[in-house]
This record gives C-alpha cells, structure tokens and sequence, in this order.
C-alpha cells in the first residue's frame, strides 16, 4: 500500500516516524515510490477515501461518520500503542478563567466518551 502523510515539518509526521522507523529508512530510499504527502489530516483522509493509499491518524482525526459506510476503515494499533501528550497552556493574566475551565472539561468529555464502549 502507499503510505500517505503529512509534508515535511508537520510535528504528527515526525510523531509517526518516530513510533515506526522503518518508514524512515523507506523514505531514504531512492526508489521511494510507496508514500505520497498532504498538507493536512483532512486531507490525507480524503486521500484514504479516494484509495490513493493508507495513513495513520490521531482518534480525534478519524471521521469516518463523514463518509458512505466502509468507504473508510479505521484499526487502532496493537499493544503498546503509541500515543502522545497534548497540554493546554494560557497566561496568568487570562481575564476568562471560565473559559479555560470549560475547554479543560470539555477535551475530559471527549476522552471519556473514547473510553467507554459503543
């Protein structure tokens, strides 16, 4: 299959050829006919959808519900998974504290909701 992944200086590139190395060496290799680049998530999804080839994306990135039913097929990774850290950061002197406060529960909402089963 093509790999299809974001262009170079796109931290989730780095992310994936981080968690698998063998894609680096694949990249290095002068016959690279296997992976092809997109400017961003959506539009690597949309490659996926069109048959162009197969990527790896974040959960949160998915979207098949956008599409005709299996047009898109997603399969989390094996044990153990890679995974990543995302932090929310603001200045002290943010005058909406409240706002922080419900962007902070709402990204725990959706975590949980990814948790429980369907």
């Amino acid at each position: 299959e093509r790999l299809l992944l974001l262009g170079e200086g796109h931290c989730f590139r780095d992310q994936i050829l981080e968690a698998c190395p063998a894609i680096s060496h694949q990249l290095a290799s002068p016959s690279n006919t296997l992976t092809a680049e997109g400017g961003s998530l959506e539009t690597i999804r949309h490659m996926v959808a069109s048959k162009l080839g197969i990527t790896v994306l974040p959960h949160s990135a998915i979207g098949t519900g956008h599409y005709e039913s299996g047009m898109l097929i997603s399969r989390p990774f094996t044990a153990p998974a890679p995974s990543r850290t995302v932090a929310i950061a603001w200045r002290a002197s943010f005058p909406r504290p409240r706002a922080i406060d419900a962007v902070t529960e709402a990204i725990a909402h959706c975590r949980q909701a990814e948790l429980e089963p369907a």
